[in-house]
């Protein structure tokens, strides 16, 4: 027979709580994107938009208006959360932001926070960037502008064919002038252009029958910038690789365009933006507790079994673990649920007679790779 501990303290950042003694930690916070719908952080008036923050362990709460909601969650541990809800009786339910199951390193956090800052000057989402024309192939390049005003790009133009290409050229400086069906002559295993001047570029590049072929965007910095901003991009583009592997689906284009943006213009993390460290206790007796993971999300060196647990006399726990929002028609809980060699994102309610459903709770789970 298992075992069942309770526990009725949430940690919202999933840390060890400070004595009482201790003044209250700062600690990270994770990033909204591409939000659709109305939706709220409990205890929150303003509405969530794209690009705000998100505190891990929060409450959000769909609006009631019908039609689709949804949102994604970016969290600086690696850890991406899709939650969405199509009709009323699913949009009734609030959905728990997971703490996060480890420690960010400093640069994971300084690099979701710059992000955070470019993306909430933008203020519309339009101005993201996330729906592509053409749908074409995308990269980011960090180069350095020649006394000559030309620049050399790799990555995916360096992999195109020799041969008579064009670019359009965007400026994100609006000063300015944009450039149409500019030639360029590819020859060798790098692209050369010319640019204005140092900044920041939208390129779209066309073949010889005008077919576009990669949206490009490029940083170009001056010699001496070299040494600061080339390992900065070199390890973001590693972190947002390796947090894509991890939990895959990170929007990686947008974030690395959005962290080039920050260095370029020197656009820096505000002081304000990091989150005290609170707990938070139900006290809603109308309401069905959360259900929690024994043993808590995380990464395993071996296959795992996972039980789900409410404290709520009768309840009775749906879930999926595919990812997809659990329903009323989804599977009930009555035994572990295996982890094995792979990841795995448990989502879950409870729901008891009497009561309104639980927040849905998000676990995700991973075996190490050990090659």
């Amino acid at each position: 027979m298992l075992e069942v501990i309770t526990c009725n303290i949430l940690l919202l950042t999933g840390f060890p709580a400070a004595p009482v003694h201790q003044k209250p930690q700062r600690l990270p916070f994770g990033i909204a994107w591409q939000v659709k719908g109305a939706w709220k952080e409990e205890g929150q008036d303003r509405a969530i938009s794209s690009g705000d923050a998100v505190r891990p362990g929060s409450l959000l709460r769909p609006g009631e208006a019908t039609g689709r909601h949804s949102i994604l969650v970016l969290l600086p541990d690696g850890q991406r959360i899709l939650y969405e809800c199509f009709l009323a009786e699913d949009c009734a339910r609030s959905f728990r932001v997971p703490s996060l199951y480890r420690r960010p390193a400093p640069f994971a956090v300084d690099l979701l926070a710059r992000i955070h800052e470019v993306l909430i000057r933008r203020k519309t989402d339009a101005e993201f960037g996330t729906v592509q024309k053409h749908r074409l192939p995308r990269d980011e390049v960090l180069t350095v502008l020649e006394a000559d005003k030309q620049v050399q790009i790799g990555g995916l133009a360096a992999a195109l064919p020799n041969g008579h290409y064009t670019y359009n050229l965007q400026p994100l400086n609006h000063e300015q002038l944009r450039q149409f069906q500019v030639a360029l002559e590819k020859t060798k295993p790098f692209v050369t252009l010319a640019l204005p001047s140092s900044g920041l570029y939208d390129l779209t590049i066309f073949d010889q029958w005008n077919n576009p072929r990669i949206d490009l965007f490029v940083a170009a910095i001056e010699p001496e910038q070299k040494a600061k901003f080339v390992k900065q991009f070199a390890d973001a583009k590693a972190l947002l690789g390796d947090w894509d592997e991890d939990y895959q689906g990170w929007p990686i284009h947008d974030l690395q365009r959005a962290y080039l943006e920050s260095l370029l213009l020197d656009i820096k993390p505000q002081s304000g933006n990091a989150q005290v460290v609170t707990t938070s206790v139900s006290t809603d007796s109308t309401e069905t507790a959360e259900p929690r993971f024994l043993p808590r999300p995380g990464v395993f060196d071996g296959d795992t079994g996972v039980t789900l647990h409410c404290d709520t006399p009768g309840a009775v726990i749906h879930y999926t673990f595919d990812g997809s929002q659990p329903l009323n028609g989804s599977p009930v809980y009555a035994a572990p649920i295996m982890v094995k060699g792979t990841e795995l994102t448990i989502k879950a309610f409870a729901t008891a007679p009497g009561k309104k459903d639980s927040a849905v709770v998000t676990g995700i789970f991973r075996i190490k790779d050990d090659n």
